[in-house]
């Protein structure tokens, strides 16, 4: 599935021409001898200003816009192709009665769909179909999670999590997780965490197998679960309470699944 790309419309790109006119309010610009119909002007440097739009299409070309990098591309032949919206689905862990790990007052359930609808929606503004398997505190069945993502043909699935340790008060860094090593799922999974790692700056904990888990085992698309925390160690709860660190796990993980999808094509 490649990457979906909005088109331009409603955006406009100014070119710069070595042409001049005079008076700023009757300004014509023609294209091999045809009018161009579109908005020009001059500006107070003596400059024609044209909508790039404008000018392409008259010349033949298409002109598209990449909201990820925040770059125009202009081709020739035509109207680019569109490929059809990937869906993803996103599972913010617990919920409801189910806490999942709680330090300071502070319940992972919570930390979990704030991330996770900040990246869901990072998705959608790239073009993406996003379902998640909930969208308030309640709660839902380990299997109707990965159920969701079986049912509709999910191109992946990934589960937002924070992490805890009993053993290690000082643990710090982004940990995740696949069903198998020798799996679609496992790319995600290194995907996702490099991705969440440099859009944080913080440490690696790894990835792992994890086939006990059942929204991993029972997946029948790439499936990954993401720790983006440790809320047992203060130094990093300080930081996942933190709205602007929230803001850059949520672009971590997105980023890792647009990754993800344009290198799977």
């Amino acid at each position: 599935m490649k990457r979906l790309y909005s088109s331009l419309l409603g955006v406009c790109f100014i070119l710069l021409l070595s042409l001049t006119a005079a008076g700023a309010d009757n300004v014509t610009i023609t294209v091999d001898g045809v009018p161009l119909d579109t908005m020009a002007y001059i500006s107070e440097e003596g400059k024609t200003m044209v909508p790039l739009r404008d000018l392409a299409q008259a010349l033949g070309f298409s002109v598209s816009w990449d909201p990820q990098t925040r770059t125009v591309a202009v081709t020739s032949g035509g109207e680019p192709e569109v490929q059809p919206a990937a869906l993803v689905v996103i599972d913010p862990g617990h919920g409801g009665s189910a806490n999942g790990a709680t330090y300071e007052g502070v319940a992972e359930k919570d930390l979990n769909l704030s991330i996770a609808k900040q990246a869901a929606q990072l998705l959608e503004e790239a073009g993406l179909t996003v379902l998640m398997t909930r969208t308030s505190d309640q709660d839902v069945g380990l299997y109707d999670r990965i159920d969701l993502a079986n049912g509709q043909g999910a191109d992946l699935f990934v589960s937002v999590h924070c992490n805890a340790s009993l053993t290690n008060g000082a643990a710090m860094g982004i940990y995740t997780a696949a069903a198998s090593e020798h799996s679609d799922g496992w790319i995600l999974a290194d995907i996702l965490r490099q991705a969440m790692m440099s859009a944080t700056g913080a440490a690696d904990m790894g990835s792992e197998a994890r086939p006990n888990l059942a929204v991993l085992r029972t997946a029948e698309v790439p499936a990954a679960l993401v720790e983006c925390g440790y809320m047992s160690t203060p130094e990093e709860l300080a930081l996942l309470v933190q709205p602007a660190y929230q803001e850059k796990l949520a672009m971590g993980i997105a980023d890792g699944i647009l990754t993800y999808l344009e290198q799977a094509g």
